[in-house]
């Protein structure tokens, strides 16, 4: 069974137009055949193909995906497929939240400079003087480092599985901070090295500046103020979240509450709203500031750079992919900064990289994604 997308979907397409946007839709414009103006015409064939794709390539009785395309802060079609809940048979709908996993790191990367804005947090802070009891490693790897990728830690989840805590087994923000605490040094060499531990420093750099909880101070400087429907929930079950599954459909139980990395709930709608961050006035206007080399060596990444949160492709097109208890998802923003596309489904090896290419190819936007691709960005957890 599959949301109801058809009339959904006309509606969604039709509402900039009826509330106000006739600027960027005009109504005026050339007539179609049926008399329609062509914008129009072209956006409801454009809603029509969407959902032809999602019904190829998302079956509708096993765990599915949502999709949703727009301008940046203004969503123009959304659509879901298959099951929020294979066990309950649950069906996913556009209004399903879903965890992000790794597109969380924009939203802490925004937020870690808006402190830096404040003055409460510096770039060039070592990460020790905000997070204490960090080994001597903590007085020379900086915020900016962290920001980026290139501290070099290695990911906190290697070592909560060398304890022999798997992700279904309990461990809050307090042990995984004590599992990077326990990393005597970065790994060997220089330069980028994606990896969870990062972001989930800086989430206790946050909580350290700030006094208050690191999903309350992104609640209130970030979420709340841009009227999104997203939370930090991690590893939260309702009624409305998807629940994750493994490849084969099994449900995937998570008991890791780290914040920072991963934790944030919502929509792909919602997503497309949040895009707009990166226009020149938006949170997220100096996310590529500084961004470094990515490409790890290799030839079909050349030119990538990582930013505050954010992969920028060699063409200019802003992405990231994530992957965390059973839940996939990408975000991408054209480089003209004009289209986004977001991706979630609740199963390992959903066809998340297939749905944004094809979407980039109907809504006219260059896919940068691949899935080996999505897959690194991601570094196999988070």
């Amino acid at each position: 069974m599959r949301a109801a997308i058809g009339a959904t979907a006309l509606a969604l397409l039709l509402a900039p137009l009826l509330g106000g946007c006739a600027a960027s839709l005009p109504v005026g414009g050339e007539r179609g055949s049926t008399g329609a103006p062509a914008s129009i015409q072209r956006l409801a064939k454009q809603a029509a193909a969407s959902d032809a794709v999602l019904a190829t390539l998302v079956a509708d009785d096993a765990p599915g995906c949502s999709a949703a395309v727009g301008r940046p802060g203004e969503p123009l079609w959304a659509g879901a497929r298959g099951l929020a809940d294979l066990a309950a048979g649950t069906p996913l709908t556009t209004s399903t939240r879903f965890e992000m996993a790794s597109l969380a790191k924009q939203f802490t990367g925004a937020l870690v400079l808006a402190l830096v804005g404040d003055g409460l947090l510096g770039l060039d802070d070592p990460i020790g003087t905000h997070v204490a009891g960090l080994p001597a490693w903590g007085r020379t790897i900086t915020v900016e480092q962290l920001l980026h990728h290139t501290a070099r830690l290695p990911d906190f989840w290697i070592e909560l599985e060398d304890e022999g805590i798997g992700f279904s087994d309990p461990a809050d923000q307090a042990a995984v901070l004590a599992a990077i605490r326990r990393v005597e040094a970065p790994l060997d060499g220089s330069g980028y090295a994606y990896a969870n531990s990062h972001y989930v420093l800086l989430a206790a750099a946050v909580e350290s500046v700030t006094g208050k909880p690191f999903a309350a101070t992104l609640q209130a400087r970030v979420l709340d103020p841009l009227g999104l429907d997203a939370r930090i929930q991690p590893a939260a079950v309702a009624a409305d979240i998807a629940v994750g599954h493994d490849a084969e459909g099994v449900p995937i139980i998570a008991a890791w509450t780290a914040v920072g990395p991963v934790g944030l709930v919502t929509t792909p709608t919602e997503l497309v709203r949040w895009s707009a961050q990166f226009a020149s006035d938006g949170l997220l206007a100096a996310a590529a500031e500084g961004a470094v080399d990515s490409s790890e060596g290799l030839a079909e990444y050349a030119g990538e750079r990582y930013g505050a949160g954010i992969r920028i492709a060699a063409d200019g097109t802003l992405f990231h992919a994530g992957r965390w208890g059973g839940s996939v998802s990408i975000l991408e923003v054209s480089p003209a900064r004009d289209l986004t596309i977001a991706i979630a489904c609740n199963r390992m090896g959903a066809p998340r990289v297939e749905l944004v290419n094809a979407l980039s190819t109907i809504w006219g936007a260059h896919g940068a994604a691949s899935e080996e691709g999505a897959g690194g960005s991601d570094g196999g957890e988070g």
